[in-house]
């Protein structure tokens, strides 16, 4: 029953009321025909965890682990990807996109493979989704089909993917896409020893950036990592621009790694001392949350809009407690301060930049370090000067190392190797 309501809201936000009324309707009827609902079930509450329950007891890591199988003698491989239904608002999934499609381009065949553990989607609705909101066209088919397609390297992406993954009786080199370290998503409990153990499947990984590598390898997961970039089209000012007493906050409520509460009291502080400023949320809808201050609800945006937030603003709260985020090299192609939390965290993906304002993760300190962008005399040259030092920062290298990465495991062809 919480997948149908998960399912329903999302359908609900994407399609409208009409259809995904109509829509839940069917996925009831098509349940109860194939015994999945009983009335000693309805009301009850399920195990809930994350991830196909039945996925989870079949695999046995230990016993019977993965052996990756011998290199294949192929230069335009045969990719597929298997996620959790479409999410409009994922950053995760539109790094997912971008990877993809650089493979697209280089001749690979790509495969999304849709796992509905959590909330139903049919493909074609993900393929639609992909194609308008995330840029790329590409085939999709539900994960049930994974095992009757021809695929060379079949890559995991987040934790709950895994599962399946491993347990496919198929010879395509297993890998894994980690963006951020999952098992911190959760208290200490049973999602997170869920997470935890999938570094310890035998999948080669590739991380977002070295932190990760370093935390996946506590679990003896081999791994390499691509540095993080910028759409610098997008983001990168096409002329002179002027700031606005403004800031902006990367507000993700919904996110518990983006310490929303923090930034909340952070930016109260923040108003305490420059009430003539104006402060932008984006990232997610706010408007049923009781923030102490005036503010702009931008909600969730696209890349255009988002950089003509940037534009505007003088500094930017990014807050994030496990692996970094895409915003900071965003924000300072933009010619906007990022004002972050410090930590390794951050510093090992993001790098020793002095462009980039780090203090202690309290809302005192933040909020000294938002006074400190606003106060420089030299803001407007300050901005300016930071935009074209990311100059350098755009994806192409990250693309081309991805790329090499996965030749260099999956093939012999020596010309794509280390």
């Amino acid at each position: 029953m919480t997948n149908l309501v998960a399912s329903f809201v999302s359908y609900a936000k994407d399609k409208g009321i009409i259809y995904a009324l109509k829509r839940s309707v069917k996925v009831c009827v098509r349940r109860i025909r194939r015994g999945l609902v009983s009335k000693d079930v309805v009301g009850k509450r399920p195990i809930d965890v994350m991830t196909s329950v039945d996925d989870v007891v079949k695999a046995d890591f230990v016993t019977e682990p993965y052996i990756a199988p011998k290199r294949i003698n192929k230069t335009k491989l045969n990719i597929g990807w298997v996620l959790s239904p479409i999410s409009i608002g994922s950053g995760g999934q539109h790094t997912i996109a971008r990877f993809a499609k650089s493979l697209q381009e280089r001749g690979h065949n790509v495969t999304f493979f849709i796992y509905e553990s959590i909330s139903q989607q049919p493909a074609d609705y993900s393929h639609q989704l992909l194609k308008e909101h995330f840029d790329i066209d590409v085939r999709c088919l539900p994960m049930s089909q994974a095992e009757n397609e021809d695929i060379d390297v079949l890559f995991a992406t987040g934790w709950e993917t895994a599962y399946p993954v491993f347990n496919m009786k198929n010879p395509a080199h297993k890998m894994y896409f980690v963006q951020d370290f999952e098992p911190l998503f959760y208290g200490m409990g049973s999602k997170a020893v869920l997470a935890e153990n999938t570094y310890r499947f035998g999948f080669y990984g590739i991380t977002a950036g070295r932190w990760l590598t370093k935390k996946v390898g506590e679990y003896g997961m081999k791994a390499d990592f691509f540095d993080f970039g910028a759409d610098l089209d997008i983001y990168r000012p096409t002329g002179k621009t002027s700031k606005k007493k403004q800031i902006c906050f990367y507000a993700r409520p919904v996110t518990e790694r983006r310490a929303f509460e923090i930034g909340v009291l952070t930016l109260a502080k923040f108003h305490q001392i420059h009430p003539d400023y104006n402060i932008v949320f984006f990232g997610w809808d706010v408007s049923d949350y009781d923030i102490p201050f005036p503010y702009e609800n931008r909600g969730i945006v696209s890349p255009v809009e988002l950089s003509s937030i940037y534009h505007d603003s003088q500094a930017c709260l990014v807050l994030s407690l496990t692996n970094a985020s895409l915003l900071p090299l965003e924000l300072l192609a933009a010619g906007c301060v990022p004002v972050m939390n410090d930590g390794e965290n951050n510093r090992l993906v993001i790098g020793e930049n002095s462009d980039i304002v780090y203090t202690l993760d309290s809302p005192i300190e933040l909020a000294k370090g938002l006074d400190e962008v606003v106060s420089d005399p030299d803001i407007e040259a300050r901005c300016q000067r930071i935009s074209k030092s990311a100059e350098s920062s755009s994806w192409d290298a990250s693309y081309e190392k991805f790329a090499k990465i996965i030749m260099r495991e999956v093939t012999t062809a020596s010309h794509e190797r280390d």
